[in-house]
């Protein structure tokens, strides 16, 4: 008898091992939460799964109509000189109005009653009419302003100054024609803080703090890296109605004729200025959707601790680790056993794939259940290819030492014969 037999004979060994097994998992886990990408099979969970909570169950609380407001400056645009690197000009190009800009977060600062503020508009090269905006922007309280990272990985920061927060998204590719919005980064590059995050710390007046395995915001264990689940989607914008939503140049004629106009319409609300048109579109698990809105549901994510790691979470994880691993690591498990009666075959190819079936099930119906409890997302593929590799290494390593046993037996009883 081997010691792989021995310690299937024991149960308290077996317990032990897989309890060891599932935390290197939880583990392993942990460390692909962290990775900005995932796998194929991870982005057709989500949107299956999203599907089924949100339209089958109806397991949505969709945010409060009364605390935003959304401000489209698509058609609010100024022509401004292009130059070249030696600053020739070599054309013209069309940039948001800065003056109209300006007009709006003066009106907003002369009454501060919004909660906050979003500025998803680039500033990268100057105008004639920057000088109400650029004074404006440096004395806005309660207002951030988006920046993106350049071609070569660095910060590209607006020409005003301002508070600011990096407003990058990176897609995951599933195929070479499609890719999708599906993970998002609280913290790039170590150290920028994203725009969704610099909101949250801004209306909560809580810091991120950086740790080796998770960070901490207010005080609990958090993800940087996380399944986005979109709480307010382009329908709810433009289709439902469902949220207050306005054209810039309409604003500033409303507030001409009835100054205080946007004090009253952005009282108490969170602010989100951007281009919703069709410009700034994203591929998500909710369809298309435009970028400052997949910015506000970064924020939403992180005020409803959606990237929040909480013991219950992680026990569920070693439950379910656990009993997968001594599943794994029981040679003649019930459940092995069970599917060899149901399905009979001498085909290796088909005990394989039925193994194989079995993990993928088991490990689609433990994700459902993660998203359901703690809206979290795990990926199944990995997971199933793992313990797979694993049950099947156990088995032969056994028949491997099983074979040297009976070698050396036979070679012994030659032995004793020739003698």
């Amino acid at each position: 008898m081997n010691f792989i037999q021995k310690t299937q004979r024991s149960r308290p060994q077996m317990a032990l091992l897989s309890a060891i097994h599932a935390l290197i998992m939880i583990g392993g886990l942990i460390f692909y939460f962290s990775l900005p990408y995932s796998m194929a099979d991870e982005i057709t969970l989500v949107e299956i799964t999203s599907a089924i909570k949100h339209a089958l169950f109806g397991i949505e609380e969709k945010p409060p109509r009364d605390r935003y407001a959304f401000v489209n400056v698509s058609w609010e645009k100024e022509l401004i000189d292009k130059l070249d690197s030696n600053d020739f000009k070599i054309g013209q190009m069309d940039i948001t109005n800065r003056k109209s800009l300006g007009k709006l977060v003066k009106a907003v600062n002369d009454n501060p009653g919004h909660e906050y503020m979003l500025i998803d508009v680039r500033f990268y090269d100057p105008a004639p009419t920057d000088s109400l905006l650029s004074a404006e922007l440096k004395k806005a309280e309660k207002l951030v302003v988006s920046y993106h990272k350049g071609a070569d990985d660095k910060p590209h920061y607006p020409i005003f100054e301002c508070n600011v927060g990096l407003s990058d998204m990176e897609s995951q590719v599933r195929s070479n024609i499609d890719d999708i919005i599906l993970k998002y980064n609280i913290i790039q590059n170590d150290s920028l803080k994203t725009t969704p995050l610099v909101i949250y710390e801004g209306i909560h007046k809580k810091g991120y703090q950086s740790g080796l395995v998770f960070g901490n915001l207010d005080g609990n264990m958090v993800l940087n890296t996380f399944v986005m689940d979109y709480l307010i989607w382009d329908y709810d914008l433009f289709q439902a109605k469902a949220y207050n939503y306005y054209q810039l140049g309409e604003l500033l004629m409303l507030e001409e004729f009835s100054p205080g106009t946007i004090a009253e319409y952005f009282e108490d609300r969170i602010v989100i200025v951007g281009d919703f048109e069709d410009t700034d579109m994203h591929k998500t698990s909710k369809g298309e959707m435009h970028g400052p809105l997949i910015l506000l549901n970064a924020f939403l994510a992180l005020e409803r601790g959606y990237n929040v790691i909480s013991w219950g979470f992680l026990i569920f994880l070693f439950a379910s680790f656990f009993i997968i691993s001594y599943k794994a690591l029981t040679i003649k498990d019930p459940v092995t056993n069970y599917l060899r009666r149901k399905l009979p075959s001498d085909h290796f190819m088909i005990e394989m794939a039925s193994d194989a079936l079995f993990y993928l099930a088991y490990f689609a119906i433990v994700s459902i259940i993660s998203y359901m409890l703690f809206n979290i997302q795990l990926t199944i593929l990995i997971l199933a290819t793992y313990v797979w590799a694993i049950e099947k290494a156990v088995i032969s390593i056994d028949e491997l030492l099983e074979e040297k046993q009976k070698a050396k037996e036979k070679k012994l009883e030659e032995s004793i014969e020739t003698e």
